[in-house]
């Protein structure tokens, strides 16, 4: 009876013994694919931020557009962060800081106006830094009133797309296309020419 029951400890013991080694094995098999995989994507697993300007501007105007006018000022900063997830998909926010003078708003006194949005994007290749990608967001964007007096924020999206030429190290050159709905106005276009990506 006790040689039965030993025998029996022994091959329990046995089985659970292989049992794990089998799940240890398949585990790490499995988690080195996942790594590989992602590491595949993110070209060596590190690129996983991204800082991009959007359509930043600056200018100083000195001349006047009448005898009476005055010289004004256009400050315009913009600039997203994107944080990669995987299989491709990024996520984060932008947001837009403009300062404009009495001269220059349109509506006869100097405004402040500020946009910020929820952004997610999708690349189609493995290299985030030359990569085709689609981006959209949903967020409150800054425009005139009806009665264009003043600037209010309002509930607007986007949606756009582009593509990322490595320039060197880190950085990327970034062109884009969007369609821009903001609030009750009629949907429009943006271009910009001059983003640059940083990417780590």
């Amino acid at each position: 009876m006790n040689k039965l029951i030993l025998s029996l400890a022994t091959l329990a013991l046995a089985f659970a013994t292989t049992a794990n080694a089998r799940t240890t094995s398949s585990t790490s098999t499995e988690r080195s694919y996942a790594s590989s995989s992602s590491s595949s994507f993110l070209a060596g697993g590190s690129n996983e931020n991204e800082f991009t300007t959007l359509l930043t501007r600056g200018a100083l105007v000195s001349e006047k557009p009448c005898k009476d006018c005055d010289s004004g000022t256009t400050f315009d900063i913009s600039a997203s962060y994107l944080r990669y997830l995987k299989d491709g998909f990024q996520v984060g926010a932008e947001a837009r800081l403009q300062s404009l003078s009495k001269y220059n708003s349109g509506i006869g006194k100097s405004v402040t106006a500020f946009d910020i949005a929820g952004v997610g994007a999708y690349n189609f290749e493995s290299d985030l830094k030359n990569s085709i990608y689609l981006k959209a967001g949903i967020g409150f964007f800054a425009v005139v009133n009806n009665a264009r007096d003043d600037y209010e924020n309002k509930l607007g999206l986007f949606l756009g797309g582009g593509k990322r030429f490595a320039l060197w190290n880190n950085i990327s050159y970034t062109p884009e296309l969007r369609l821009v709905k903001k609030g009750d106005i009629d949907m429009g276009f943006e271009v910009a020419v001059l983003n640059f990506s940083i990417i780590w």
